[in-house]
């Protein structure tokens, strides 16, 4: 029978239409789930397409072809390769007609190379529309360029094989011809670039030959490799057999030695390329041996058994046939027809052919979707978390830059307020309300104190202005400038704070830090209007009194020399700040800081050794800290973390709490953040099970 007449009994068991409609489903049925900034979903495909185009074609490439390949079951394509010069268009050419084998190139000069695909079909699949538009468009899937048709002049054709006008972008659109002595056969024929060793040809490089030479397998039922018998030990050889074997594992792989010469008998050739063909799963080994030495024709098979292959005259072909171990088997004896390469399509039962090609395909199709997508999605969600908390982390060390109280060794003593107004007003009413008989000189304590509001410098002005009380002030405010006590916050010190801390590499969707001064400007400016947070009145009053009870008499006697309206003013006096260096700057400072550059050292002392007291600022700068830290990712978009920070303080783990202040836009790009939904892995899972241990 001719190829096989038989139809594949088994119906192939995955469905590309039905994976398809999963794969491109972003509603109940996506795979990624967006987390950040905006809630959503995403296909397979758009995920993929979104990470690296190349795989989702790749996904959709393999589906169509294993579609497609179900339709055209009745018409399989042999792919031929092999190294230049190996005499692989010559065996293509032993299937064609004298008009095909013409527009064929063939030789041994560097001019004779192919350069193109060149895939031959017979003359009777295109008068079927349907099923040629099938097949151009399977050759399109697999190479990624539409087909063009090989020229019916032979000069014509000749340099279309060559390549001589174009480039190596050409490698990848396939060549179409079309010849009527493959109507009896029933397949196709791919005639496939040489492998060079170089980039000599300027017409693709070796490594881009071998890549879309495993694309163009995945158009094929079976794999012929064509080599000399010089090359058994040759790397390209396996290297051509090995990507047979990896694309399309199960497809028939045959391989066919040319241009044998005399001094080897058949048998010496199998046992000489034996070993290479049992470790890529080679079915055939095939000889053929060199017609132009005299010495060949005992071993070249006798016309009797070749009466349709042109073998004498003008246009002398190679002969293939299947070498055998034992001596008796092979030429000078006489053997069967069907040992001849010729006679391969008509051994082939067409149905077992498919069935290993839907399985290669299938494989295919798997290791596209599971290997190189969805591993590809898993890794790219993990990256994406992964850099964010990077990011979050970056930005917690960036705000501890300016709120933490570190002592020469780096380490974090004690953390920092954002001296607002509004903890300035409970601090100063605080110390106005439990201040000792002995602090109260200079201040009338009633009502008016409790209800003081306007700006920073009305403030002020209500506390008693007196020379005492604005040198107090000023010496407050130029410590805090000059850097001996608390941390100011600018713009640019930000910005130099997060390059500091690896921004740039923290924040891979913020390629250009030169971007960055509006996003710091912003973040320190929200953080101001947004930053409510309040000491606790009952438990800092409390405080206060108790630092008060506890100052030593001779201590009471010096203090009652600072009037309280000095004090007073120089809390005063860290809301100034901002108004004289007329920009958007945050004063932060802890309590027992701003009471050491009040010259109030009995007292800070006091006040950072009392669990109590000490505990009163401290709950209040941890929800700074945890505020300015949403602020900055906010801005900066980045996810906020979902859960608690910690911070280490005098070496014990504190837990950040909650932010309270509301989240807002990025003012910029945003790193988003996916999860791979698990109800889409068990609908992949139940649709096209993945190999075991390959589980991404």
């Amino acid at each position: 029978m001719i190829f096989g007449m038989r139809k594949s009994s088994q119906p192939a068991s995955l469905q590309w239409p039905n994976l398809h409609s999963l794969l491109e489903d972003d509603d109940q049925r996506a795979a990624v789930m967006r987390i950040f900034p905006i809630e959503g979903r995403e296909s397979f495909l758009k995920a993929l397409r979104r990470i690296e185009p190349t795989a989702e074609s790749s996904v959709v490439a393999a589906g169509r072809q294993l579609h497609t390949a179900a339709q055209l079951i009745d018409r399989p394509t042999i792919a031929v390769a092999g190294m230049l010069n190996s005499g692989k268009t010559s065996l293509v050419a032993t299937f064609l007609s004298s008009k095909g084998r013409a527009r064929s190139l063939r030789g041994t000069n560097n001019d004779d190379g192919t350069h193109r695909f060149v895939i031959w079909l017979p003359s009777a699949w295109k008068e079927d529309l349907e099923v040629w538009g099938l097949l151009m468009s399977r050759l399109k899937d697999s190479l990624g360029e539409a087909p063009e048709m090989l020229d019916e002049d032979p000069q014509r054709a000749h340099a279309q094989y060559n390549n001589r006008d174009g480039t190596a972008a050409a490698l990848a659109v396939p060549l179409v011809a079309t010849d009527p002595q493959l109507d009896a056969v029933g397949i196709g024929l791919l005639d496939c670039p040489d492998i060079v060793s170089d980039e000599e040809f300027g017409l693709g490089s070796p490594e881009a030959r071998r890549e879309l030479l495993g694309r163009a397998a995945t158009l094929c039922s079976a794999f012929l490799v064509v080599t000399s018998a010089e090359s058994s030990r040759d790397a390209t050889l396996g290297d051509l057999l090995r990507i047979a074997a990896d694309l399309m594992p199960g497809v028939p792989r045959l391989l066919a030695v040319n241009k044998v010469r005399p001094r080897q008998t058949p048998e010496q050739v199998l046992q000489t390329f034996e070993p290479l063909a049992r470790s890529h799963g080679i079915e055939s080994v095939y000889a053929a041996y060199d017609f132009d030495v005299p010495a060949s024709r005992p071993y070249i098979p006798r016309l009797d058994a070749t009466k349709k292959l042109p073998t004498t005259g003008k246009d002398p072909m190679p002969v293939f046939f299947s070498v055998d171990a034992d001596p008796d088997k092979n030429p000078p004896a006489s053997i069967s027809p069907d040992r001849l390469l010729a006679a391969l399509p008509a051994r082939l039962d067409r149905g077992q052919l498919f069935d290993k090609f839907r399985i290669a395909l299938e494989a295919g199709l798997r290791s596209a979707v599971w290997e190189n997508g969805y591993a590809k999605l898993v890794a790219n969600t993990s990256e994406a978390s992964d850099a964010t908390r990077r990011a979050q982390q970056m930005m917690l060390n960036t705000a501890l830059e300016f709120f933490a109280h570190r002592e020469p060794g780096g380490q974090v003593i004690e953390l920092r307020l954002h001296q607002s107004e509004r903890i300035i007003r409970q601090l100063s009413e605080s110390f106005a309300a439990t201040a000792p008989w002995y602090a109260r000189f200079s201040v009338r304590l009633n009502s008016t104190v409790r209800r003081i509001f306007g700006g920073a410098s009305d403030f002020i002005k209500q506390l008693t202005p007196t020379a005492m009380a604005q040198r107090a002030a000023n010496d407050v405010r130029d410590k805090f400038s000059r850097g001996e006590y608390g941390g100011l916050l600018t713009p640019e010190r930000l910005r130099s704070a997060i390059e500091r801390f690896g921004g740039i590499q923290s924040m891979p969707h913020w390629r250009d830090n030169d971007q960055w001064n509006e996003p710091c400007t912003e973040s320190m400016l929200r953080f101001e209007r947004d930053d409510f947070t309040a000491l606790d009145p009952r438990r800092l009053d409390e405080a206060v009194s108790q630092m008060w009870n506890e100052v030593p008499m001779h201590k009471k006697l010096v203090a009652g020399l600072t009037p309280l309206a000095a004090t007073l003013a120089a809390f005063g006096g860290v809301l100034m700040i901002p108004v004289d260096f007329g920009g958007t700057v945050i004063a932060s400072a802890s309590i027992s800081e701003l009471l050491a550059a009040m010259g109030l050292a009995a007292m800070s002392t006091m006040w950072a050794g009392g669990k109590n007291t000490s505990n009163v600022g401290q709950q209040a700068a941890r929800q700074q800290i945890a505020d300015f830290h949403a602020v900055l990712c906010d801005v900066f978009g980045i996810a906020r973390p979902t859960e608690s920070l910690e911070v280490t303080v005098s070496k014990i783990k504190q837990v950040l709490p909650k932010p309270q202040i509301a989240s807002k836009g990025a003012v910029g790009p945003t790193l988003e953040v996916h999860v791979v939904r698990d109800e889409f892995r068990l609908e992949l899972q139940r649709m096209i099970p993945r190999n075991e241990g390959n589980r991404p």
